[in-house]
């Protein structure tokens, strides 16, 4: 029987959405995730593609409810027990425990159902970098630089800015109107990421910018290993470099 990896399917969980339609960190490991959900009724087959993507996420999401996890056990992002059961009641694959790390940094993450999506009062992101810094003991001079760059190309600074027209923008619509996986806030975090690496003491507000940029933060360091004094945002996030091409993070 197929085998797949427990920390590959969560870090695919965890780094995919964001990427274009079909661009997968782990695909091997994912297909007979997408292949078992998809026959249970949870994800239309068209998009079994090896990309844990937004709408496997939220697949995944409701594969959890039906299993009866609530909180932060049902955000979409798999867990030992529930991918256990999927691959045993499919009979398409086992999972393989290792040791590779799988999830977000401790004491951080918050339960999606308590993200908030009403607007906010837009603010300076100058001012909103500075304050996340402060708060996570972060040198602001190395992590500044890149994220106003994050901010431009992202939301051109715009506190409320929300994307409808990428492959995110599904799932039922929220306080804002918009569907809830569509990337919100000045650097455009989706829901579940921003759920995941939310930083304690901040607002549950996904528009707020302090929030908003503390989370992204957060999901930088723990995804593309960017170390936390940040000298090496701009070598391993490439939407933070200005002397290259934009691209998604």
């Amino acid at each position: 029987m197929t085998q797949v990896v427990l920390s590959h399917v969560i870090r695919a969980a965890q780094v995919d959405p964001p990427a274009s339609q079909g661009v997968g960190a782990f695909p091997d490991d994912v297909r007979p995730v997408e292949q078992a959900l998809a026959n249970r009724g949870f994800l239309d087959p068209h998009f079994i593609d090896g990309a844990f993507g937004t709408l496997t996420l939220n697949a995944y999401r409701r594969l959890q409810e039906s299993f009866g996890f609530g909180g932060k056990d049902a955000d979409g992002v798999p867990g030992g027990a529930s991918l256990r059961r999927l691959g045993s009641e499919s009979g398409l694959f086992d999972v393989l425990v290792d040791d590779a790390p799988a999830s977000a940094p401790g004491g951080v993450g918050i339960p999606m159902s308590e993200v908030v999506y009403d607007r906010v009062v837009d603010g300076s992101t100058t001012t909103a970098i500075h304050t996340v810094c402060d708060l996570m003991g972060l040198p602001v001079d190395n992590w500044l630089p890149g994220y106003m760059t994050i901010a431009v190309r992202e939301s051109s600074y715009f506190f409320n800015a929300v994307n409808t027209n990428d492959s995110n923008a599904h799932g039922p619509r929220q306080s804002d109107g918009c569907p809830l996986y569509c990337s919100r806030g000045v650097v455009q975090c989706i829901p579940p990421t921003f759920a995941r690496y939310h930083q304690p003491g901040t607002d549950n507000h996904i528009y707020d910018g302090v929030a908003n940029i503390a989370a992204s933060m957060n999901y930088v360091m723990d995804t593309y290993g960017v170390s936390r004094d940040g000298h090496d945002l701009t070598s391993r996030v490439q939407q933070a470099d200005e002397n290259r091409p934009p691209h998604g993070y």
